[in-house]
This record gives C-alpha cells, structure tokens and sequence, in this order.
C-alpha cells in the first residue's frame, strides 16, 4: 500500500485521528529514525487523542451550557458570604455518584447560576451527560407541548446524569399546567 491507500483506509476504518497525523508522524519516524512501535504508538495515541476531544465537544454541546466557566473563573470577593467548601465540595461530583440531588439557594445576583454551570461543566468534563436549562424557558416550553412533545421533554429531562435548572422560579409566575 502506498500512502494515499493508507489514508483512505484509515478514514474508511474511521481513524481519523491517525489519518491525519499520518504523515507528521512517517516524517518524524524518518528523521529520527525512531522504532516501528514508538512511532505506531504515538499515531495510537494521536487517534485517542481525536477521540476524546470529540467526545468532550459533543458532550459539551449537548448539555445546553452556553459558557465554560469554572471555580477557578469565579470572583470570590464579589459574594465573600458564599460557602467555599460547599461549592468546592459540589464540584467533586460526588453527590451524582452518590445519587443525591444539590439545590443551590439564594437571591438573585449572588453567582448561583455561575457555579451551576462551574459545576455542570465539571461534570461533562468527568464524562457525564449534563443538560443545563433556563427553567422557566423549559417549563413554558412544556406547558405549550402537546402531549408527545412534553413525554419528550420530560425523557430529556431525566436521561443526563446531572440536570441543571437555573433559575427555577425567576419569572415568579408560571401557569398551573407547567408547574404541575
């Protein structure tokens, strides 16, 4: 086989990651005169790499986060009253493999919705399947569903390992229906 009939294989065995790095990597093992198994092992490594990568996008992408944001992110002067251990302690993940719930309580304004989304982001960066949801959109959303929409919005809503409802409430007023 020559090169242009590995790179088709590749991408015909889905190995894109190896595919395209091939070349880097028969150059770099030509320069070096590197060993067949270390130069295999870094394309190896080069298709994980590719792997995981798109794996933490989809994730990403499928969890309705519109930021990135972290602990690290967070201004600790701006509320100095917010308990740092509990907020460190939510973003060990432990309470998703415990199976227990988090509710994050306080007035508007105070960086609940920032460490809901430190936490959320945490979690798919761990693997997780997360949804993150601006509650009111979602339960106005339900409340004008048909039935088989609202089934579907209520299967969305309990598959993720980790359902994040920020700002639960904040409208102050939501109809009977979407409450229920």
């Amino acid at each position: 086989m020559n090169l242009a009939e590995i790179e088709r294989a590749l991408r015909e065995l889905r190995l894109s990651g190896i595919a395209e790095t091939l070349s880097t990597r028969v150059m770099q093992a030509q320069a070096s005169q590197e060993p067949f198994l270390e130069t295999f092992a870094a394309m190896l490594q080069d298709e994980l790499d590719r792997r995981r990568t798109r794996l933490m996008e989809r994730r990403y992408k499928r969890s309705g986060l519109d930021e990135k944001v972290t602990l690290a992110d967070f201004d600790w002067r701006f509320n100095p009253k917010l308990p740092r251990s509990a907020c460190f302690e939510l973003h060990t993940l432990k309470f998703i493999a415990e199976g227990a719930n988090a509710l994050i309580v306080g007035k508007p304004g105070t960086g609940k919705s920032h460490l809901a989304k430190a936490v959320a982001y945490q979690a798919t960066l761990a693997g997780h399947d997360v949804r993150y949801l601006e509650a009111d959109t979602e339960f106005g959303r339900y409340a004008l569903g048909n039935a088989t929409e609202r089934g579907s919005l209520l299967k969305e809503w309990v598959q993720p390992d980790l359902l994040v409802l920020d700002d639960l409430f904040l409208a102050r007023r939501i109809s009977e229906h979407a409450a229920e």
